[in-house]
């Protein structure tokens, strides 16, 4: 009886995270290439935006990874051949 209320709280739990899930990919279109797993791990590292360089080349084809400066600011873009472009502006990572 335990077993069968824990597995009816963890179904409802993966629900209302997929609903979660949904509501980001419908906010943000490129996170429909990421999957659940990669989503999650994205989302909780908000406090380190470095973390999400792995994710960058399924969501924008040309970004290999990002140049972020001791503040965690971003300044250029570096592609998978590595050639290297400036931001006109620097992205506040602090402020987004």
């Amino acid at each position: 009886e335990k077993l069968t209320k824990a597995n009816e709280l963890l179904e409802l739990i993966l629900k209302g995270l997929n609903r979660y899930l949904e509501q980001k990919r419908l906010y943000f279109s490129r996170f429909f290439f990421l999957s659940n797993d990669e989503m999650l791990e994205i989302l909780s590292e908000t406090k380190d935006p470095t973390r999400v360089q792995p994710h960058l080349k399924k969501c924008y084809e040309g970004i290999a990874k990002l140049t972020f400066t001791d503040t965690l600011d971003i300044t250029h873009m570096v592609s998978s051949e590595t050639e290297k472009v400036e931001l006109d502006t620097v992205i506040s990572t602090a402020d987004a």
